[in-house]
């Protein structure tokens, strides 16, 4: 397969778009040679067909896809493979579905100590949260994977965490450069766990650089669930470095 670098250019635009297509393949251990209309909705890619109930094939259950100017390759997570052929709505078809399954989604979600009472609100929960909300903002509205590769450095996002742990321990205690360095490796033991989840964020980076048309989906889910361990992490963490300032 060739690399997919280049595949996910285009802005998402969500408008209705259908395709008719010839759909062969084998799914499941049954043959598939027919024709279906093909369209799009917010989480799935629909196969309508002419004498049967449509199929609707949940973008979590692609690990990626081809595609040229009037044929799609389907690769589904079960191992099948579908080949559409059409006309150039298949193309359009084809960068909407893309753009779409790779859709950031809320990386605050489900942690305990952002923006709630028992975080310790304040100055010092701000500037540790930054680094990761910068990122989130970063993103958002950003449906290229390659974009997102970029705009998401782990190494970078771990630097911005280590910079954030500086300026905590100097407003903590502004006048005693000792009392700064043992704040400042109090705040890193804390955080072994962060920084665990953000080595496993670029090895999940690299896979998903490297990773080929057929495995793009599934390299990118990887990637964000890295990302969300490395969110959840910090979370964590700050739960025990509040108590340090």
């Amino acid at each position: 397969m060739h690399a997919w670098r280049g595949v996910c250019d285009m802005t998402a635009d969500f408008s209705a778009v259908r395709a008719k297509a010839r759909v062969v393949g084998i799914v499941r251990g049954r043959e598939i040679n027919a024709d279906a209309d093909i369209s799009l909705e917010s989480e799935a890619l629909v196969l309508a067909w002419v004498s049967a109930t449509a199929w609707r094939l949940a973008f979590d259950g692609l690990d990626g896809i081809g595609h040229g100017p009037s044929q799609l390759t389907l690769y589904l997570a079960s191992g099948d493979v579908l080949e559409l052929s059409g006309d150039d709505a298949l193309r359009t078809i084809a960068l909407q579905l893309t753009a779409r399954a790779c859709t950031m989604p809320e990386l605050t979600r489900g942690l305990r100590a952002f923006g709630s009472l028992r975080g310790s609100p304040g100055a010092a929960h701000d500037a540790w949260f930054a680094p990761l909300l910068a990122a989130r903002r970063a993103v958002e509205g950003i449906t290229d994977a390659r974009r997102q590769l970029a705009l998401i450095d782990a190494g970078q996002l771990g630097t911005a965490m280590e910079r954030a742990m500086a300026e905590l321990a100097a407003l903590t205690a502004p006048e005693d450069v000792a009392r700064q360095r043992a704040i400042e490796a109090a705040l890193e033991e804390e955080s072994a766990e962060m920084f665990v989840a953000l080595r496993r964020l670029a090895l999940a980076a690299d896979a998903l650089c490297g990773s080929a048309l057929d495995t793009l989906f599934v390299e990118w889910r990887r990637w964000v669930g890295a990302l969300r361990d490395v969110f959840a992490a910090a979370d964590e963490a700050w739960g025990r470095c509040c108590k340090e300032l």
